[in-house]
């Protein structure tokens, strides 16, 4: 489905995505980075939990 998501970007004349995740999702980050999506940074307090507080949120992006 990420796929066919990244060629319908593609064909709508998209040239970039860009994504957030949380930090511990580390089964997400390894399917985004597997299909081309890269880190430029990340936010300490991207995402406020009411169970477990704030959380580090990773930004990706894919240049197409």
């Amino acid at each position: 489905m990420t796929e066919a998501c990244i060629e319908c970007a593609e064909n709508a004349g998209c040239v970039q995505l860009e994504l957030e995740a949380v930090a511990e999702n580390k089964t997400a980050l390894a399917l985004y980075r597997s299909v081309g999506f890269v880190e430029y940074g990340r936010n300490p307090k991207g995402f406020r939990s009411r169970v477990s507080g704030w959380q580090e949120l990773v930004l990706m992006r894919l240049e197409l």
